[in-house]
């Protein structure tokens, strides 16, 4: 089937070519890992899962490069919190996040590598190939600056660092499509001695004496590799010198990925990326990212103590397209949370009834256009839309409707099959007499208006491993 992306570089939707015949190499930046990743960065996250799901439903071979980030990603560079190289104060967030929870910088990049992990698996998506971390890959850092000095592209700042001399490379800026003559290259303590304010570090000094858990020894003198190099680094030695694939959120494009390509095209040569494909916001209002800088607490965990299922987050993921900003709110969170639930009971319902004689064409041609509205950058709303109209399709029999289904999470991740089971296992598991003695006197609290008492018998319940679903058919309780 014909796969389209559109391709941030030529500002329009191409057909995708591989490298390789049935082949695909792909690499998305991964989490900064200093800080629990919010919901604007699982967003990013799905759609990275969608982009491998749709391929493997292709019949594609991925391979599929995610890094974390832990070292040289300094307060004020350009990142996944949307700032664009401002200058910052020499403040590595590593660094910070250490003195902040008094633990080594070692420490802080387990626990948050363990925590995107855990978050990524509660949201169905597929591990990566390969995660690999920037600290592992220092020398290939250290090679990939060694070789734009020698080709002329580099310069050094006495102590400051080595930095990228931008006015050298004839294309700097087309991927944004920008004016770089003001742009600034996620500059790290000031302008001073750059030659242009687009330069940017490719290694940074630090004095001997530095309190820095994170220094390595260079050709050019103690310090740490800037945080654009790792990418590159990183990408060539797992998928080679050219790839077909590259991915992250909309703000990489001006700076990360600009500088990405400056300092690997001289190097491997033109492209070293056929496509480069970026995600649109999640947004905490009409104008503003969520971030972790702005203090929001809105991750997988918070989601989940709340109620809500991680599916339900994804689901409502997919219903916008990829590339264009979605404004997270709880209302649209409910709604998305009902449409999945919606969904889930009528495929419980298929599951109860369905007998064993599939309809071999029929199912090929909703499987088709479930796969070709995805392989159509990734129309995901499209696709929910045809689940919709199959749900209240009376001429497909409630087998094939199933085998429908297992293919569209395996192709969307959203789990509809496994959490119908869960249903109706649930319902078929007896309610014991103390928690039902429990819900009765929560009905009673709540027709006496004692709201407090009501609060704390649900807690009750909640804590000892049942959930209470107050609808207007009355009260359900059922096992979490």
């Amino acid at each position: 089937m014909q796969i389209n992306l559109y391709n941030t570089l030529t500002r329009k939707i191409e057909e995708f070519k591989p490298l390789i015949p049935g082949q695909v190499s792909f690499y998305s930046c991964g989490p900064t890992v200093y800080w629990d990743q919010h919901l604007g960065n699982m967003r990013t996250f799905i759609s990275n899962d969608l982009i491998k799901r749709m391929f493997i439903a292709n019949e594609y071979k991925v391979t599929h490069v995610m890094n974390f980030t832990d070292v040289g990603h300094l307060v004020g560079d350009e990142d996944e919190d949307g700032g664009e190289g401002k200058v910052d104060q020499g403040k590595d967030k590593m660094m910070n996040a250490a003195a902040r929870e008094n633990k080594s910088v070692w420490d802080i990049a387990k626990q948050y590598i363990d925590s995107v992990v855990s978050d990524m698996n509660d949201l169905n998506i597929i591990p990566p190939t390969y995660t690999p971390r920037a600290t592992d890959y220092i020398q290939e850092q250290i090679e990939l600056v060694k070789k734009l000095e020698e080709l002329g592209y580099a310069y050094i700042i006495p102590g400051k660092g080595v930095y990228y001399d931008t006015a050298k490379f004839a294309d700097y800026g087309a991927l944004s499509g920008q004016n770089t003559a003001k742009q600034r290259g996620g500059t790290r303590i000031s302008d001073e001695g750059k030659r242009s304010p687009a330069d940017f570090v490719l290694w940074a000094f630090l004095p001997d004496d530095a309190k820095n858990e994170m220094i390595w020894d260079s050709p050019w003198g103690r310090g740490f590799p800037g945080w654009h190099v790792e990418c590159s680094a990183m990408s060539m030695k797992l998928l080679g010198n050219h790839f077909d694939i590259h991915t992250a959120a909309q703000e990489h494009i001006n700076i990360h990925h600009t500088n990405e390509i400056a300092q690997s095209e001289p190097i491997v040569g033109k492209p070293w990326v056929n496509y480069w494909v970026h995600f649109g916001w999640l947004l905490a209002s009409a104008d503003s990212k969520l971030s972790k800088s702005a203090g929001d607490a809105l991750t997988v965990p918070y989601i989940k103590k709340l109620g809500y299922d991680p599916m339900a987050f994804r689901y409502m993921v997919l219903m916008g397209h990829y590339r264009q900003p979605m404004e997270f709110s709880f209302e649209s969170m409910n709604a998305a949370a009902a449409g999945y639930k919606n969904i889930v009971k009528k495929v419980a319902g298929f599951i109860e009834t369905a007998g064993t004689s599939v309809q071999n064409d029929v199912y090929s041609e909703w499987r088709d256009k479930i796969l070709g509205a995805v392989s159509d950058n990734l129309k995901t709303a499209e696709t929910i839309v045809y689940l919709q109209e199959l749900l209240k399709n009376d001429s497909v029999n409630a087998e094939t409707k199933i085998k429908i289904f297992e293919f569209a999470d395996e192709l969307l991740g959203l789990q509809f099959i496994d959490r119908a089971k869960k249903l109706l296992a649930e319902e078929a598991t007896p309610v014991p007499a103390e928690i039902q003695k429990l819900a009765d006197e929560r009905t009673a609290a709540k027709a006496a208006k004692d709201w407090a008492r009501a609060d704390a018998l649900r807690a009750e319940i909640e804590s000892a491993g049942w959930h209470i679903e107050d609808g207007k058919d009355g009260m359900k309780i059922v096992r979490k």
